[in-house]
């Protein structure tokens, strides 16, 4: 059994790499064979072996390095092509117990993901009707995390190429999805077989429940900064800054 772990650690996020890689050999399905693809602008930071593959990934700074996973991904998709799983986890993932095949693969389903409520009226699907990633009210019950998702190797290959049409799509109307990858993700899996995970499988490390998680999210803040991670992400998505980030990348002249 071959699984595929698909990480981004650009710029300051590097720093999770060494932990996280870590855990995984210690704690994640022991039994397969993983194999690692890092992204990353930090290449000396990170040791690529057989089980690791680094791709230099420029910082384009946030919500883009978010915002363009699936076009990240998407690069590499003939690569991907060799396992049986491909898994995406957060950069500040951390596996701290042993993750077994029925705890993170699906079985019947095409996908897995870190299912954060049911009934999530209050977590905000996009709700624009002028944005294809549009979730209308009662159309699913479910509202799924970016921070860990995967699936069966063929169908999730199919969603990294649907999601990054989604942004695509978006971008070219002048529309940036509200929660960026997140709410693209969301929309796709609306309708679609998932395995959804509790929180077992992705605890905020802040949080006291629940009490026998086996992947905390470490606090970005204890490790990046506050006032650095603030600043990060605190510009305005204005009008004028939204159309110099879509001709960047091609999307208008």
């Amino acid at each position: 059994m071959k699984i595929g772990i698909l990480y981004i650690g650009i710029g300051r996020y590097a720093c999770f790499w060494s932990g996280f890689y870590k855990s995984c050999e210690q704690f994640l399905v022991t039994e397969a064979e993983k194999h690692y693809y890092v992204f990353t602008d930090k290449e000396a930071d990170i040791e690529s072996n057989e089980q690791v593959q680094v791709f230099h990934q420029d910082d384009m700074g946030w919500p883009c390095n978010s915002l363009f996973r699936f076009k990240i991904f998407n690069r590499i998709k003939e690569q991907l092509q060799d396992n049986d799983y491909l898994f995406f986890f957060n950069a500040n993932a951390e596996i701290v117990a042993q993750v077994t095949a029925s705890d993170l693969l699906p079985v019947d389903e095409d996908y897995s993901a870190l299912c954060m409520a049911e009934a999530p009226d209050h977590l905000g699907h996009e709700s624009r009707m002028a944005s294809v990633n549009c979730v209308a009210p009662g159309e699913t019950d479910y509202y799924f995390s970016g921070a860990l998702n995967g699936g069966k190797c063929r169908p999730y290959l199919q969603l990294i190429e649907e999601c990054n049409r989604l942004v695509d799509l978006d971008l070219e109307h002048g529309i940036m999805p509200i929660w960026h990858d997140e709410s693209v993700l969301n929309r796709f899996l609306v309708g679609k077989s998932v395995k959804r995970m509790t929180r077992v499988m992705g605890k905020p490390a802040n949080w006291s429940e629940p009490r026998h998680a086996k992947i905390i999210l470490r606090r970005k803040e204890d490790v990046l900064g506050r006032s650095w991670l603030r600043n990060y992400k605190g510009r305005e998505h204005t009008n004028t800054w939204f159309r110099k980030l879509i001709r960047r990348i091609g999307l208008i002249k």
